[in-house]
């Protein structure tokens, strides 16, 4: 042993192990702790006589135009550059001379149109979920796609973030009459969204009030209602449209019908009764509701995944990028041009006289934002552009799109136009979508871009004369869908 003490030798020192009194006070309320999340968890099952489930829902939910802001998910901007990160030229070496920001309204409540569906699938599914999924309000006809209280909270962080971002800017011009103005749709939720931004941006009251465009004279904004020939082009699209959702169903309606069927008789724990795709895409929406109006992932959310959502969010893509977006009629490439021409006209005069240039910010709705990102071809900045969404779409062509609503589009989602000037006077641009600057590919690593390259973007959107671009033949009846060229009178569908 060469002189080497055994554990039981003499002069071996034994080491005793023992715990100290605050160690066994911390281990004595861990174990009271387990013991009362167990209880818990057997009560609940043993009362409701369902299964929380809540363990398996994902903090990677891809919930298309009803996601909340900011985007929980870490790989939304894979191709969108962070602020002021990548700069070669400093922005502290530019001079900003004018903010222009087109922005949707916060989280809202469901619109009539999608009560009835919540209804029914509320009163299917009571039987099998725990009553506090229900929530009333969510087919309420009085808050009719009113903007929500997290709706409102949204609107004010985004708003106090930009008067910080760009306070020396505001500081600067915020006093001057006309530099700074807020502009509105004229429903209640772009309303109420730009009167709480300007409130949390103009604490002194200096700016005037926010202006609403009437919907009946809508050629910016809402632009979908004032355009009859988009009505008739919508229409006219409306049966391939319905063919790449029944082909996507076919194909991918069995796997989610079992997944979510799963999920749902595990939570009840006994089987279920099987649900339609229509009632899948419903749950899908009251999921969102679910996030982004009470910041609640636990209910509806906990039956879906991440490849539950990726497929739901390609279905409603399907749908949105024909609709509104660039794999659509051309008049979706065209009508946002009143907008543009009005953005265009302020820059050339911010140029002419910075000391009187007018910075405004803009509340709208989801398809404003689609249609201008349809001009900018954001879909080919954001991935690959230049394959339609389709019904069997492959899955790697799915995944590597550009036009995915769960990025573009969340609630309160917003696209930012800097102008610059740099040392030598020459103009210069950085477009923000969601806060983070976007990278064209027309121009240099980082994010600034010559004036030239967006007026390049937009060359064919300038000065059109909308009355005549949204004119359609006299066989046309703006009557006939009441859902597009007649329908200022009801709630802007879905957004």
């Amino acid at each position: 042993m060469n002189g080497t003490l055994l554990p039981h030798q003499p002069g071996h020192r034994q080491r005793r192990h023992f715990l100290g009194k605050h160690q066994r006070l911390i281990l004595l309320c861990v174990c009271a702790l387990v013991m009362f999340i167990t209880f818990y968890n057997c009560n609940f099952e043993r009362n409701s006589g369902m299964v929380d489930i809540s363990r398996e829902s994902s903090t990677t939910l891809r919930l298309s135009t009803k996601t909340p802001y900011p985007h929980p998910h870490p790989d939304l901007h894979s191709h969108i550059s962070p602020n002021r990160s990548d700069s070669s030229q400093p922005l502290e070496q530019l001079t900003l001379i004018q903010l222009q920001l087109i922005s949707r309204h916060g989280a809202r409540y469901p619109t009539l149109s999608g009560m009835p569906s919540i209804n029914r699938t509320h009163e299917k599914l009571r039987p099998y979920i725990p009553q506090g999924w229900i929530k009333p309000e969510l087919a309420d006809e009085a808050l009719d796609g009113i903007l929500s209280t997290n709706g409102e909270i949204e609107v004010r962080k985004i708003a106090l973030r930009m008067t910080q971002k760009y306070n020396v800017f505001l500081d600067k011009h915020m006093h001057r009459k006309g530099a700074v103005r807020f502009v509105s749709s004229e429903w209640q939720r772009s309303r109420e969204s730009a009167n709480i931004f300007r409130r949390a941006m103009d604490l002194n009251n200096i700016t005037g009030p926010v202006v609403v465009v009437p919907a009946a004279k809508d050629t910016t904004l809402a632009m979908r209602f004032t355009c009859p020939l988009w009505g008739q082009s919508k229409k006219s699209n409306a049966q391939s449209v319905a063919q790449e959702i029944a082909v996507f169903d076919d194909i991918h309606g069995d796997e989610l019908q079992k997944r979510i069927s799963q999920k749902l008789a595990k939570l009840a724990r006994r089987p279920v009764v099987p649900l339609t795709m229509s009632e899948i895409k419903t749950i899908y929406s009251l999921c969102g509701y679910d996030q982004s109006l009470y910041s609640e992932s636990t209910h509806w959310c906990s039956l879906f995944d991440t490849r539950t959502t990726e497929l739901l969010e390609l279905c409603s893509d399907i749908r949105y990028s024909r609709v509104y977006g660039p794999y659509g009629p051309h008049i979706n490439k065209r009508i946002a041009c009143s907008l543009l021409t009005q953005i265009t006209k302020d820059i050339d005069q911010a140029l002419l006289d910075p000391l009187a240039a007018t910075s405004t910010f803009r509340f709208a709705h989801a398809e404003t934002i689609m249609f201008i990102s349809t001009i900018l071809e954001l879909e080919s900045v954001l991935g690959v552009g230049s394959v339609p969404i389709v019904g069997n779409m492959p899955e790697g062509d799915a995944r590597r799109r550009g036009f995915r609503t769960t990025n573009l589009v969340p609630f309160s989602s917003n696209i930012m136009l800097e102008l610059y000037k740099d040392q030598s006077s020459q103009p210069l641009f950085r477009l923000l979508l969601n806060e983070r600057a976007v990278n064209f590919p027309a121009c240099s690593a980082d994010a600034l871009c010559p004036l030239s390259v967006l007026r390049n973007m937009l060359a064919g959107n300038i000065g059109c004369d909308y009355a005549q671009m949204c004119t359609v033949d006299d066989k046309y009846d703006d009557n006939e869908d009441n859902d597009d060229a007649d329908s200022i009178k009801i709630s802007l569908d879905q957004y």
